[in-house]
């Protein structure tokens, strides 16, 4: 089982249940596997913690960062850190030796440029298929649960807004369906639209998405675009609930919804969160595959 990860040193920073998840698998495949950044999980002595991340970072031959991403500052999603961690500094960044295999979910584009310049390897996981739909299953089961949470109607016979239909927007808008919701989605291209009516949901068009948002119960929005302005905030109920599932930036203006009281929840990382073993059994199948690539 990934004989090839035997003693190599791979240093994880950040991250939630889904890198403890991977941590566990790494260490049963003989890596010398660490974390930085893990201080506060409630079960620090089941895993090995690294005290020093320039000095982790300089032994390291792999260093893994969450699916999260990390932002334009170099900051790292890291839920159980005590303190915020970020790499976005000349320090760490020369602790990196050229060759270091660096996986991250997502990277922006200087700092990615940063990484190149000192020959690290990168490799951007969070839109790779093989995460991205299999992550789609639990993102949309936790949407669902949270939209049962937030509302005091049930999903059958909801009028339920998906926005988007990509990985996640399409399984949801097919699992609401499956509950008996009565399922609208949001799209901007023709042929996606097309798409929406064969699966016999109710296609919008996004330029028409205000026209029909009134009649909206729950509004799904996967779409990391401000797509729920305050044009439509202004046309839907006061009693409708959004459940924004995209990544940063979202898709709804907060500040405009809060002043209209209407109910929002934005849940990123939902896999992390609502079924971390499945998440990190996604990882710790997928990744020490694209480790092979690149040794």
């Amino acid at each position: 089982m990934h004989a090839f990860l035997r003693d190599m040193n791979i240093l994880i920073i950040g991250g939630d249940k889904r890198e403890a998840e991977l941590f566990f698998h790494l260490k049963k495949a003989g890596a010398k596997a660490s974390i930085f950044g893990f201080e506060k999980y409630e079960y620090l002595n089941e895993i090995i913690v690294a005290e020093n991340l320039v000095e982790s970072i300089l032994d390291a031959k792999i260093v893994i960062t969450p699916l999260a991403g990390i932002d334009a500052d170099g900051v790292i999603y890291a839920p159980y850190s005590s303190d915020k961690i970020s790499i976005n500094n000349l320090t760490i960044l020369r602790a990196f030796n050229p060759g270091t295999i660096f996986l991250a979910g997502h990277l922006h584009p200087s700092l990615k440029e940063l990484f190149a310049s000192h020959g690290v390897l990168i490799c951007e996981t969070s839109k790779l298929d093989e995460i991205s739909t299999l992550n789609a299953i639990p993102t949309a089961e936790g949407a669902i649960k949270a939209a049962i949470e937030y509302t005091d109607i049930t999903i059958h016979k909801s009028q339920s807004f998906v926005l988007g239909f990509g990985r996640c927007g399409k399984l949801l808008a097919l699992t609401l369906k499956a509950l008996g919701a009565e399922v609208s989605v949001a799209a901007r291209r023709p042929e996606v639209l097309a798409w929406i009516e064969a699966m016999s949901l109710t296609p919008v068009p996004i330029g028409q998405l205000a026209e029909k948002i009134s009649f909206a119960d729950i509004i799904f929005n996967t779409i990391p675009a401000l797509v729920v302005d305050a044009e439509i905030l202004y046309r839907i109920k006061s009693s409708t609930v959004i459940i924004d599932i995209a990544s940063f930036p979202y898709g709804v203006d907060f500040a405009v919804a809060e002043r209209l009281n209407i109910k929002t929840a934005v849940l990123p990382g939902l896999p992390g969160k609502v079924a971390p073993k499945t998440a990190g059994r996604i990882l710790s199948r997928v990744y020490p595959e694209l480790i092979k690539k690149y040794l």
